[in-house]
């Protein structure tokens, strides 16, 4: 392998404004690379901007998904690859997080000679059999689900963000010796962690709503909150496919006035959000792609000082502790939900150690940390 000079950062996230949960890993895996003295660039949907701290930046509209994200993908993958073609004669490193960003790379290392290291925080073809399906993605499942493996199997690097994922990359024939596993994080000096007024009764879901995170259950926990606690206000903060679906469901059970929703908005105005809340819920059910992650909404949550109310998922548990920093219920039960809520709403001790527990475990996953474990793995060898 040559020398590194030239790298390319690329993700399907928006990087500003900042949105998807692998936006802020990939900028400052990019902010790390230039550190080092690597000439960068980043293809990357910026919408319009042209530099982040000093990169350049190739921006391109990214993956709209409303319709169907095999097809919006397939676009994507169109207009990067021409992006690519210009500057691959002289990229001796691409670094991509996840796939669907990386669909032509097995493809151009057929001619060109670099280095390909995959960034993996969600294997997104997984969550179609999971998920509901038009006819045409049923069709294509099982052919994007041997696509997004036969990428990865390319890859000479493979960041992983739990041991639970590389057990089943392992499965699928991955070549251990390429992988390591490097845990997601938050910025702690960016998120708020002070609350105010009101957010001991505030309730929060922070983050894109799609078919994989499992809102509804929280939506239909809402009445038995309400039954004890009638005065609790719950957020809904992100966009998403799922986001009307959510709304027409809370209006169908009568709570939609305990509720407040938002579109996507700019991460720095997202988080103020979490200063409403004293609880955090992650819902996503259980299944395979979401036992293999974290989610980043669970170290932002414990940045903020928020107590958090998860499923209990193989992935999130490696980080966490039931009833030290993370209180679990059973995934798809949403009276169980429920009931955890009313239990840290009425246990001021137990929600202030969540809280406490929570702040103390995220700093052992400081994106200054992260970032350097990454990019040294990403150079190495």
């Amino acid at each position: 392998m040559k020398r590194i000079k030239n790298v390319i950062v690329s993700t399907h996230d928006s990087l500003a404004p900042i949105k998807g949960g692998g936006a802020l890993r990939t900028l400052k895996a990019a902010i790390e690379f230039k550190k080092r003295g690597y000439n960068v660039i980043i293809i990357a949907p910026t919408d319009h901007i042209g530099e982040l701290y000093g990169i350049k930046v190739h921006w391109l509209h990214p993956p709209r998904k409303q319709r169907s994200q095999i097809l919006s993908s397939l676009k994507f993958n169109i207009r990067l690859f021409r992006k690519f073609l210009q500057f691959i004669w002289k990229t001796d490193l691409i670094f991509i997080h996840n796939t669907i960003s990386a669909a032509t790379i097995p493809f151009l290392k057929l001619i060109f000679r670099f280095k390909f290291v995959l960034d993996i925080t969600d294997i997104h073809a997984e969550y179609l059999p999971v998920g509901k399906r038009n006819i045409f993605e049923g069709f294509l499942t099982p052919t994007l689900l041997m696509i997004e493996y036969f990428i990865i199997r390319n890859a000479d690097k493979i960041v992983v963000v739990t041991n639970e994922m590389k057990k089943h990359l392992i499965k699928k024939g991955i070549d251990e010796g390429k992988m390591i596993v490097v845990y997601d994080g938050a910025d702690t000096d960016s998120i708020p962690c002070d609350k105010e007024k009101g957010a001991d009764k505030g309730v929060i879901h922070f983050g894109t709503i799609d078919r994989q995170h499992g809102v509804e259950y929280l939506v239909k926990a809402i009445p038995y909150v309400l039954e004890k606690n009638p005065d609790v206000k719950f957020y809904f903060v992100g966009g998403g496919r799922e986001l009307e679906n959510v709304r027409k469901l809370a209006k169908s059970l009568g709570v939609f006035g305990n509720c407040i929703f938002t579109d996507y908005l700019p991460h720095e105005e997202a988080v103020k959000f979490l200063r409403r809340a004293n609880i955090g819920v992650i819902p996503r059910p259980d299944n395979l792609p979401n036992r293999i992650v974290t989610t980043l909404k669970i170290y932002e949550y414990w940045a903020s000082k928020t107590a958090v109310v998860s499923s209990k998922l193989s992935g999130i548990s490696e980080i966490a502790k039931d009833f030290k920093n993370v209180l679990f219920f059973k995934p798809g039960d949403s009276e169980d939900l429920a009931n955890k809520i009313n239990l840290l709403i009425s246990d001021k001790s137990l929600m202030n150690k969540l809280q406490e527990e929570g702040r103390r475990s995220v700093m052992k996953y400081s994106w200054d940390k992260i970032i350097k474990r990454i990019v040294d793995f990403a150079v190495s060898g």
